[in-house]
């Protein structure tokens, strides 16, 4: 699982020049944007990894390296472009001037093949990877977790900085896609390939050859796809069922090819009946609205957390997609036309159904009634994140903390003004009482050896130009205490680790809740109280 962006290409019908010219382009996008990249740096008397602006390195081969972006601090894996052919041409292969969608037995690099993970710099790659397939087209084609809206925001942005405008990719584009369907000998060997080849979620290519194709190709295909498995309440099969309903809104004509068609699947009646409650077709809109908040926005890229939602949810609740509502009343008049059952027995099935699904659904929602309330309390004025983006872009007045994320603050300068008084006598308190800039290095050899961590060249200037002691010891006191409580690698603790070395705010916060005797007094109690 992940957020990829890709870029293939078909090396050996480039010539040295044309990727050349690509390359050279494609710098005026990397300087364009706070991309960032990985070199080394003297901070803190060390020579430290750290991330520093993307620019074009000369040796041992001219190219970049992307790995992130300054502007959101969030840093995935690595895209490079190299200026020479040669390169990517250590392999050869015959040489072909045919299109790369048709060339699956060519040889083909892998330009880009790596995660973004859904961050900031995701759309800005794109419009790199963009500008390679325009400008070498039939031999570079983008591909990844992207959409069309995903396409048209970077072509936008990508176009301001280029003296040609670049297109959109073909994989998103049904035009261009549908362009290149002219060979196939039936509408049949077209469908699949627009299936096979169309970047777009289930319920888009499904509207896709529900317009585009004849009905009766339509329906066999559908028919075709729902054989695949032996239940109606797979999951696979309920999604077709849903985009079905959603994209035709008929119910009767699903039903004919489930239940009547010789040619259709061989399901059992009841499995049929549950199978359409599980649909939610017959649940109001309004008992499930709050999973919108889950809903994958066109245009933005999902991050690794988001993507593990939707696969969550999809078992949960896979009915979250149906966008048409039929009254239960009605759903049992049209069952009842294809079903053994007596009216009293459908309806009866289809209640228990729903209110097994309506229970799961409030325990849900009261589950996640405090992300709700974090949506529903931001305003233009005041912005309520996540734990993992609120501290790190915390600026204490467009971006707030929340009460809770508040006492996470202040239980973290707890436990480091104890810890600090507590070994404030022998080993540790000569041991933070060296000069400041020898306290740096200490900082800096935890950062980099003990806990390899990587951070902004901005995150290193501030800590270099501390003069405030306390504020070096509240970090290296968080790196100690993380240490001997296995605390590394605990998700939770390290965002937070990474906030308080990005983030000078949430360090002097914490600094001002430890120098709150009351405070401290309060939290205290609580703690003893937990304990």
């Amino acid at each position: 699982m992940g957020t990829y962006i890709n870029l293939s290409m078909l090396t050996s019908n480039i010539s040295n020049l044309e990727l050349e010219q690509v390359y050279e382009e494609s710098l005026k996008l990397v300087y364009a944007f706070p991309f960032a990249d990985v070199d080394r740096r003297e901070f803190c008397g060390s020579k430290l990894p750290v991330y520093v602006k993307s620019a074009e390195k000369i040796k041992p081969e001219r190219h970049w390296s992307i790995t992130g972006d300054l502007k959101s601090k969030r840093f995935a894996e690595t895209f490079k472009l190299y200026r020479d052919i040669n390169h990517y041409q250590s392999v050869q292969s015959e040489s072909s001037g045919r299109d790369i969608l048709f060339e699956e037995d060519q040889l083909m690099n892998d330009v880009f093949n790596s995660k973004t993970q859904g961050y900031e710099y995701h759309l800005y790659i794109l419009a790199i990877a963009m500008l390679i397939e325009s400008r070498l087209p039939n031999n570079a084609l983008v591909s990844g977790n992207i959409d069309y809206d995903q396409c048209v925001k970077a072509k936008k942005w990508a176009n301001q900085y280029l003296s040609a405008p670049i297109e959109i990719p073909v994989r998103v584009d049904v035009d261009k896609l549908f362009s290149r369907t002219a060979h196939f000998k039936n509408e049949m060997e077209q469908v699949q390939f627009i299936n096979k080849w169309l970047i777009a979620d289930q319920e888009e290519k499904f509207k896709v050859i529900y317009n585009r194709f004849a009905k009766n190709t339509f329906l066999k295909w559908f028919s075709d796809e729902l054989k695949a498995y032996s239940s109606p309440n797979q999951l696979g099969a309920l999604k077709l069922l849903i985009n079905f309903i959603n994209v035709t809104d008929d119910l009767y004509n699903l039903l004919d090819i489930i239940c009547k068609s010789r040619k259709g699947p061989k399901i059992l009646d009841s499995e049929v009946i549950r199978a359409v409650a599980r649909t939610w077709v017959c649940l109001p809109r309004e008992k499930f609205s709050f999973l919108d908040v889950f809903a994958k926005v066109s245009g933005h890229p999902e991050v690794i957390e988001r993507q593990f939602d939707s696969v969550i949810l999809d078992m949960m609740f896979v009915g979250r997609g149906m966008n048409t509502y039929i009254p239960l009343t009605e759903v049992v008049k049209i069952l009842e036309e294809y079903s053994t059952h007596p009216v009293s027995k459908i309806e009866s099935m289809l209640k228990q159904e729903i209110s097994k699904i309506e229970e799961q659904l409030l325990a849900f929602q009261n589950q996640i009634r405090p992300v709700l309330e974090i949506t529903e309390a931001s305003t233009e004025d005041k912005m309520y994140l996540a734990d993992e983006d609120a501290f790190l872009y915390y600026d204490g007045s467009k971006i707030v903390l929340t009460d809770e994320q508040e006492l996470t603050l202040k239980a973290i300068a707890y436990s480091i003004k104890t810890f600090l008084n507590r070994e404030g006598e022998g080993v540790l308190k000569e041991f933070l009482s060296v000069p400041l800039a020898k306290l740096k290095m200490v900082l800096a050899a935890f950062v980099n050896e003990k806990y390899n961590m990587i951070l902004t060249e901005q995150a290193w200037q501030w800590i270099e130009k501390l003069d405030d002691p306390l504020l070096v010891k509240v970090l290296l006191a968080k790196l100690i205490i993380d240490d001997a409580d296995n605390l590394k690698n605990v998700k939770t603790h390290s965002d937070i680790r990474k906030a308080m070395f990005e983030n000078k705010l949430v360090v002097q916060r914490i600094a001002e809740y430890m120098n709150d005797e009351k405070m401290m007094q309060e939290i205290g109690k609580f703690v003893n109280q937990t304990n």
